[in-house]
């Protein structure tokens, strides 16, 4: 395997393959956060069923798993772009079809430092489909949930200088030979859910492992509406997981505020096919989560516990890769593992807000539920032979609606810290023990369905010999 040390992506890349260099994983790249929340969508959907749906829905119709959304209103005050089709898109959701559709714009530089200063801009659309069964009078307790995408442009991930992805939102889908390239048209998500009680649900297929990840209510979106940076919204021990797969597994609600799930996912990551020959080729994953809100003085909170293990997978263990520097020749390997491990600890708490009201917050529609602010947190560990981010930390604030006229605008500031694996090896390749940033970022919301940030970040490279980078991009996000 050969490291070209000499282009900007080519440097990108061989930082990414110190995480898994083995046959398995030759294409590796950004692999983010598993499926630990994977049926939090219907979960909170479940919770959310009442009152929502009760006014949107007619009476001669059952209730479902989702609630009806409300597509009507002025189109400076409604969620969607294209309203209500008059009143189709309502008739559809009563007999248990939505369709949703987003679009996401990008441009970036890297305006000083790094390793390029080239702009680079792309665009993502995001096509979904919601089959609620059991509304439509067909099964009870049952949903269809699909998600597609189409990718193009670039991004400015190789530019900077980090190991990490500072630009989450311009990845999916990922093709982990070519981070740059397009895709025209790919499920990253298909999945068939079935509850069997209000406490207990199951579910299989093709999961989009982005798409629920890490919830936090100042810290999550896919990168999409709050921070930019991945360590922002993953622990960045992550990476190591694929972005779409197969699998299945189950949750257990004991109450509102507390959710449990564990899952089997195949660690071979599927965002560009159907998996279904080699799907478990490069190992299985282990999936465990536990989500809880609660409140603090009156003011909601919550925390995620998080815990991955691989097992039968072929993973280098690290620092017994030999190297010949002058060639950037990755040699043979003389140990491998097939186990690894990470556990995520986070955590969110308002200290400000108005309008609490009572029962748990929506984490899913990626911003702050509340007019206030807050904090947030997140820790993370792994194991040191397989992964090279023992140790991260990151926490800030974040917040909406903090000025009175600009209720729906939401701000973020955020530092992380890695530790990163440090030997005779990542030395000679050029790389640093440890890497660290900070992100500002502020959206402004034009209307409740269109929003424009600004991202500003500071990072100090991966790589050794090269200046710290500050980092500029702006997103569009419109739903339709």
């Amino acid at each position: 395997m050969k490291i070209k040390l000499s282009e900007t992506n080519d440097r990108f890349q061989s930082g990414l393959c110190l995480r898994r260099c083995s046959d398995a994983s030759r294409r590796l790249a950004v692999r983010p956060l598993a499926a630990l929340l994977i049926m939090l969508l219907a979960a909170v959907d479940v919770h959310a069923e009442g009152d929502a749906s009760k006014a949107n829905a007619s009476t001669d119709q059952p209730q479902g798993i989702l609630p009806v959304p409300d597509y009507g209103g002025d189109i400076w005050e409604r969620d969607y772009l294209t309203g209500d089709w008059g009143g189709k898109r309502t008739e559809w959701a009563n007999k248990g079809v939505q369709f949703g559709l987003e679009s996401l714009s990008w441009v970036g530089s890297v305006v000083d430092g790094g390793l390029s200063s080239e702009t680079e801009s792309g665009s993502n659309l995001t096509y979904k489909l919601k089959v609620d069964l059991m509304r439509a009078g067909v099964l009870p307790g049952a949903l269809i949930d699909i998600r597609a995408e189409t990718r193009y442009g670039n991004n400015t991930n190789p530019y900077s200088g980090t190991t990490q992805p500072h630009f989450t939102a311009s990845l999916v889908p990922v093709d982990y030979a070519d981070l740059q390239k397009d895709a025209d048209f790919t499920i990253t998500n298909l999945t068939y859910n079935q509850f069997l009680s209000e406490q207990f649900g199951l579910f299989f297929g093709k999961v989009d492992t982005f798409e629920n990840g890490d919830l936090n209510e100042f810290a999550s979106g896919r990168g999409r509406t709050q921070f930019q940076n991945y360590n922002l919204n993953y622990g960045p021990q992550t990476l190591i997981v694929p972005a779409s797969t197969l699998g299945g597994g189950a949750l257990y609600i004991p109450n509102k505020q507390v959710i449990l799930s564990s899952a089997v996912l195949s660690a071979t990551d599927c965002s560009y096919n159907s998996c279904f020959d080699d799907a478990y080729d490069d190992g299985t994953i282990w999936a465990n989560a536990a989500m809880f809100q609660y409140r603090l003085g009156g003011l909601p909170g919550g925390a995620n516990v998080n815990a991955i293990y691989f097992f039968d997978t072929d993973f280098t263990e690290l620092g017994t890769l030999a190297v010949n520097p002058g060639d950037g020749i990755v040699g043979p390997v003389t140990s491998t593992e097939d186990e690894s491990w990470m556990v995520i600890l986070s955590f969110w708490q308002y200290l400000s807000a108005e309008g609490v009201g009572e029962g748990p917050l929506d984490l899913h529609n990626q911003r702050p539920d509340l007019e206030g602010w807050g904090i947030f947190g997140r820790l993370g560990f792994a194991d040191k032979d397989t992964n090279p981010f023992e140790t991260s930390v990151s926490l800030g604030i974040g917040g909406r609606g903090v000025i009175d006229s600009r209720p729906n605008d939401v701000f973020g500031i955020g530092y992380f810290y890695n530790d990163v694996y440090d030997d005779n090896l990542t030395s000679k390749l050029g790389f640093e023990g440890e890497s660290q940033g900070i992100e500002a970022f502020y959206n402004l919301a034009i209307t409740p369905a269109a929003k424009f940030s600004i991202n500003l970040q500071y990072l100090e490279p991966s790589l050794k010999d090269v200046d710290d980078a500050i980092v500029l991009s702006g997103r569009l996000h419109l739903t339709f």
